[in-house]
């Protein structure tokens, strides 16, 4: 019998190693562990994007190319808000299913994912330029929340930083909920380190400064407090 012939897009995919890299049929532990994995390993390959962009984000930055800085972190925003749907997807697993999968892990955590790990390490590391760039231009992220059109730009590059932060910690909180859910908090991970330490991810915060200025700014403005109430 002839070969099949390897297409140009097989070959450049390279769909025949991707499509290698999951267990067997008959290597899985249950059917679903195919779908365990598989959704693993996308969430890895989001996660290689969003290294890629951040860093490309903050060579532009150097760079005091703020377009192209704003284009790269729309990117990364794009991707955290889809790994929570990546993850919705191992809820198809039954709970018996997944205990089983589960101990097939060894002593294996999602939080020794080298993607998560490396864009929790490199998410900070995009306030030093940007904190730089505000320094050259005589501003403060205060200046720039009280009038955007001082610098449109750099107004809106902040904003987009402001939302990288607020998509991750998004995404923590939604795979603490996806842990609580599959496997309890009262429990320990395969590490033997318990399952409610998730808790304390949540609150790390890549830029503290951004989120503690937007108190200061609704303090500025006096809304939060001596208020009035609305008259008939």
């Amino acid at each position: 019998m002839e070969a099949k012939k390897v297409t140009d897009y097989e070959k450049y995919i390279r769909t025949g190693e991707l499509l290698n890299l999951q267990k067997s049929n008959q290597e899985l532990c249950c059917e679903d562990e195919l779908t365990f994995q598989v959704i693993h390993q996308i969430a890895e390959l989001h996660f290689k994007l969003v290294i890629q962009y951040v860093h490309l984000a903050k060579r532009a930055m150097e760079a005091r190319e703020m377009t192209q800085a704003q284009q790269q972190i729309r990117r990364v925003n794009i991707h955290l808000k889809q790994l929570p749907e990546v993850f919705n997807m191992v809820k198809v697993i039954s709970p018996i299913d997944y205990h089983t999968i589960r101990l097939s892990l060894g002593q294996g955590s999602g939080q020794d994912s080298p993607g998560f790990n490396e864009v929790l390490k490199l998410g900070p590391t995009l306030w030093p330029p940007f904190q730089q760039i505000l320094t050259e231009r005589a501003l403060t992220v205060m200046d720039l929340l009280k009038n955007p059109s001082a610098d449109i730009d750099l107004f809106q590059l902040m904003q987009e930083l402001h939302q990288m932060d607020e998509n991750f910690q998004s995404f923590r909180h939604h795979h603490l909920q996806l842990v609580k859910r599959m496997i309890g908090l009262e429990t320990n991970s395969l590490k033997g380190i318990p399952a409610k330490i998730l808790h304390r991810g949540i609150g790390f915060e890549f830029y503290p400064e951004l989120w503690k200025v937007i108190s200061e700014l609704t303090d500025w403005t006096g809304s939060s407090y001596n208020t009035k109430p609305l008259g008939d």
